[in-house]
């Protein structure tokens, strides 16, 4: 297709056209198929590529498809544009066949929709991705009370957790279980998440349960792990429902992050 009949076909479809240069375009595509399918494929191409169109993502607040929309005004839309028009100008040249062009719009719708969906469908994310963003091992409370030197052993384990060798700490965590009397339900709460990292996921469902159970102040913390113990398992209907349970109450513990990820599951 040559430059001029690219620009008449866009200021056609742009309504740039006089009255009388209009009725000859559409005088011409009446009679010449294949000037007909170029309009076409211009029309497609304003349809989908059209600067308006990107706004479906206005809305949302990720900005991982913020950056996507950025990127796709800026250069890659116009570079696609102009490589789909390259396409079509050697195609035009080498096939006459009307059966032959339709399988060229339907390649390229095809292009299009799957350009559409990956960018602005839902932000999905897999739940071990969620589940480490969610992790947050900085908030836990710490096994030492301040200023006791003397529990030497729980400073040994938690000194191991934090350097993600967990299933030393976690010997050092069942130990203590049995003899501690202060810091139980921290001490339940490291044991728990040592397991699941641990992905020994059974026992550590039962260390959350006990600190569910046992009505300690920490206690509400016990569902958050749950949740992402759930999360880590891939069980995610689970872990929806626990969640659903701490957004019940703007007072439980991590009600905002709780409802965040609801949204995101």
């Amino acid at each position: 297709m040559s430059i001029d009949e690219q620009i008449l076909i866009q200021d056609f479809l742009n309504n740039k056209l006089t009255e009388k240069e209009r009725d000859l375009v559409l005088s011409r595509m009446e009679s010449d198929k294949d000037f007909l399918e170029k309009v076409n494929f211009e029309k497609q191409l304003i349809l989908n590529l059209n600067d308006s169109e990107w706004s479906i993502s206005s809305n949302t607040n990720y900005s991982e498809i913020d950056e996507y929309e950025v990127l796709f005004r800026s250069e890659s839309t116009q570079t696609l544009k102009d490589t789909l028009h390259i396409v079509n100008s050697e195609y035009q040249l080498q096939q006459k066949k009307r059966n032959q062009s339709w399988l060229l719009y339907t390649g390229i719708a095809v292009i299009l929709v799957i350009i559409g969906l990956t960018l602005f469908s839902p932000f999905k994310t897999s739940p071990n991705k969620l589940y480490a963003y969610y992790l947050d091992l900085s908030e836990l409370p710490s096994l030492v009370d301040r200023g006791n030197s003397e529990q030497k052993l729980l400073i040994k384990a938690q000194k191991l957790f934090e350097a993600k060798e967990y299933e030393q700490s976690l010997d050092i965590l069942e130990e203590e279980l049995s003899n501690a009397q202060e810091n139980r339900a921290t001490i339940y709460l490291y044991t728990g998440i040592s397991q699941m990292e641990l992905r020994q996921f059974d026992k550590a469902e039962i260390s959350f349960n006990t600190l569910i159970e046992n009505k300690f102040i920490d206690s509400p913390k016990g569902k958050w792990y749950k949740a992402l113990l759930f999360l880590k398992k891939n069980d995610i209907s689970k872990a929806k429902n626990i969640l659903l349970q701490i957004t019940e109450s703007s007072s439980n513990y991590k009600f905002k992050e709780a409802s965040e990820l609801l949204s995101k599951l």
